[in-house]
């Protein structure tokens, strides 16, 4: 009888240990008492149908077995994330309580960060999982040069350049361009201004995220924008390859070969004001199906994809983008179920396919081939349109073939970005049209730019961009 006590007393303890390492394992979860987690997002249109369909699923899946229901929040844009959890943190009144997940960039989380309110993912997955996304892509969640990963990479984005096909062949077959032409910044240029002499002077190409530009130019030619020391930051890009950099895009711009109308490059697009973009890939669903003519009629168009432009002789540099998700400090329970949903949500297969349905890219190394992505939609009879396909397979063979860069965060980097993307869209479209108004009064075109494209225009101008962003900078360190 004893012997059988004492093996009742044994198989206890032993259950009882199981159970507690079931419960350890599960850091709190239990199916039977879900908890819910508040992720706020910024995605809009088809990218967000794909997002919620991808939530549901795992609520009902996944979620319902490990004791999680996710409650994603669509905020419009990083920006109205970054504000309100500002607000949050500065315990405003009405303020909303802070989410599990949100999305975010290195800069747009920097408030929490320094608030220490962002969760290490180190602390919840291992070596061997983290290395299974793309190196680069973890690289961009780490903050201000410690070893943690703060942002969760869930889909991914680079650059790509769009050209209307159906205007390019007719373009191309009068003028005798090719598109290899295009290669370079320096070619895009010549390009076209020889297209606004063939088209009665209509711009070629038209941008979005000009600080693309500067990042990964200013990188390329051998001085970065910025010098980046724990939080602080200093502006350090010399003035000869500034003076590349505006070259390449004020000069052609403000003599009429680029323009920027619309809200988006692809706008521009659509109405025919350009044949040409550089955009981002996941703004594929974006693109008209349909251009409107300057006559009013509209026509079926079909696009290339192409990389974007390198500098002549210069290794290539690429843009990566597209927030990642970082997770809100609480207790270990939500914030374990936090990774486990992005876990979940960056599998192979499933994010696979929300990649073909929003044009982002999935962002394990595994899934970061065409083959692979292709043979996934095809067995899930997922139909991504020909445009979605292309800037997919353009954009896998940039990641593959380039250096990456992203914007690093430093003291109100944000700011101080904004402020410089927005000088520099001021000063084109600004001198542009006071060229337009000169030869209207007669001048002659050479005449009309002359005191725009000389050394005093853009040494003024880069002398009063430097102080200004200097003045921010020590603002910030103050």
């Amino acid at each position: 009888m004893k012997k059988l006590r004492l093996a009742a007393v044994c198989m206890l303890l032993l259950s009882a240990t199981v159970l507690q390492g079931c419960s350890a394992n599960d850091h709190g979860l239990d199916p039977d008492k879900p908890i819910t987690l508040t992720l706020w997002h910024y995605y809009s249109g088809s990218q967000k149908q794909a997002f919620d369909e991808l939530v549901d699923e795992f609520n009902e899946t996944q979620g319902k077995k490990q004791g999680i229901s996710v409650d994603a929040v669509a905020k419009g844009s990083i920006s109205n994330i970054s504000a309100d959890l500002k607000s949050s943190l500065e315990k405003k009144v009405n303020a909303p309580e802070l989410p599990n997940i949100f999305a975010a960039y290195g800069d747009t989380a920097e408030d929490m960060e320094k608030a220490e309110k962002l969760v290490s993912i180190n602390a919840y997955m291992s070596d061997e999982e983290m290395a299974e996304y793309v190196d680069d892509y973890m690289k961009d969640g780490i903050l201000h040069n410690h070893d943690d990963v703060n942002i969760f990479p869930i889909a991914k984005a680079t650059e790509v350049m769009v050209i209307n096909k159906n205007k390019w062949d007719e373009f191309a077959k009068k003028e005798d361009v090719k598109l290899s032409d295009l290669d370079t910044w320096e070619g895009l240029a010549h390009v076209s201004e020889k297209y606004y002499t063939y088209s009665g002077g209509k711009a070629f190409f038209a941008r979005d995220a000009l600080m693309n530009y500067l990042n990964a130019g200013s990188e390329q030619l051998g001085t970065p924008l910025f010098t980046i020391t724990g939080y602080s930051g200093s502006f350090t890009v010399s003035k000869e390859t500034m003076r590349k950099l505006w070259n390449q895009y004020y000069v052609p711009f403000v003599k009429g070969y680029y323009t920027k109308n619309g809200r988006f490059a692809s706008d521009d697009m659509k109405t025919e004001d350009v044949i040409a973009c550089v955009a981002s890939s996941a703004g594929a669903t974006f693109f008209p199906k349909e251009i409107i003519s300057d006559d009013g009629t509209g026509y079926a168009v079909k696009y290339i994809v192409r990389q974007v432009p390198n500098f002549e002789e210069k290794k290539s540099y690429a843009i990566t983008q597209g927030a990642g998700m970082a997770v809100s400090k609480s207790d270990e329970t939500h914030e374990y179920a936090s990774i486990q949903f992005l876990k979940w949500f960056t599998e192979k297969e499933r994010n696979t396919l929300f990649s073909a349905e929003s044009s982002y890219l999935p962002v394990k190394k595994e899934a970061n081939s065409f083959e692979s992505w292709n043979s996934i939609t095809e067995a899930e009879k997922v139909t991504a349109n020909q445009l979605v396909r292309d800037i997919v397979k353009t954009s896998m063979e940039t990641v593959s073939k380039s250096t990456l860069t992203s914007q690093k965060s430093f003291n109100k980097s944000f700011e101080i970005r904004n402020y410089l993307e927005t000088a520099l869209n001021e000063k084109c479209a600004g001198d542009a049209l006071k060229i337009q108004k000169a030869i209207k009064r007669g001048d002659s075109r050479e005449k009309a730019w002359k005191q725009y494209l000389s050394d005093e225009n853009f040494n003024t101008w880069f002398e009063q961009i430097t102080k200004d962003i200097n003045e921010k900078m020590k603002d910030s360190d103050a």
